[in-house]
């Protein structure tokens, strides 16, 4: 079976290790644009990261649309509908703060033109230049704003596990949390999320659940890949990611999503 519809995370899985689209992967997805079919990223992304690095890597001009901060956001190129769901009031930036507030981790919420963190680090500097968002260093319990997208926390391979076991054993209600990337742990609305945000855009462009075809790797694409047609986990994805996919393609350092492709839309390249 073809699908209409394909949704590509990005970090991982798009992009290798590198932060770099391969040419194969380029001009796969520039052979599946001329066949009509609808191209989308599926990213724990704000919009305009997601698209500034779209249009860094000449990817842009062939999306679709885009579902960006883990499914709160969708973005329809075709009409310029944007649809923005559940955000985090400060009260609830608060409670998930003082939540795992023993375990001092750095953390940073988004701004309309800034990102907010309690310190500076290597991966605040890293994100606020990723989303092209001027970095403040500032209590976020005395911050003064209305809504934001998320909650992310800065963790490492010691605090990663920790926090992890922690959330299992004592989990917050009305919210969900997993790793985005390997150093960010993120808490949004438990009403949000990746495969929701897919169905959603995908039924704007009038497909079904089972007509979507989906690529991740991480632990924030769980929900996306086990809720459409056919999931495909990357190589190098978490084992949890590959037991509930239908599929599992090759490495991002390996155009495992190019491969993939090719043998569904059986291209010749």
């Amino acid at each position: 079976m073809t699908y209409p519809i394909v949704f590509f995370d990005v970090d991982g899985t798009l992009l290798n290790s590198e932060k770099k689209v391969t040419p194969l992967t380029r001009f796969t997805l520039e052979l599946l644009k001329e066949q009509g079919i609808k191209l989308c990223i599926a990213t724990g992304r704000p919009i305009k990261s997601a698209r500034l690095a779209m249009k860094l890597h000449g990817l842009d001009h062939l999306m679709s649309g885009y579902v960006c901060n883990n499914g709160i956001d969708t973005l329809n190129l075709t009409n310029l509908h944007h649809h923005s769901h559940h955000e985090l009031k400060k009260k609830d930036v608060l409670d998930i703060l003082n939540h795992v507030k023993e375990f001092n981790l750095n953390a940073m919420i988004y701004g309309s033109d800034h990102l907010y963190a309690f310190r500076m680090d290597d991966t605040v500097d890293r994100i606020s230049n990723q989303n092209d968002l001027a970095p403040v260093i500032t209590n976020l319990y005395e911050l003064d704003f209305e809504s934001t997208p998320k909650v992310l926390f800065i963790v490492d391979e010691v605090t990663s596990p920790l926090i992890h076991e922690f959330m299992r054993n004592h989990p917050l209600k009305g919210y969900q949390s997993f790793i985005s990337q390997s150093d960010l742990f993120e808490f949004v609305s438990e009403h949000v999320g990746k495969g929701k945000g897919v169905l959603n855009l995908a039924k704007e462009f009038g497909f079904e659940t089972h007509q979507v075809l989906a690529y991740g790797d991480a632990e924030n694409d769980h929900e996306m890949i086990s809720m459409v047609g056919h999931g495909v986990a990357m190589g190098n994805g978490d084992d949890v990611l590959k037991s509930i996919a239908n599929e599992v393609c090759g490495t991002n350092d390996e155009d495992g999503v190019a491969y993939s492709l090719i043998h569904h839309f059986h291209l010749s390249v």
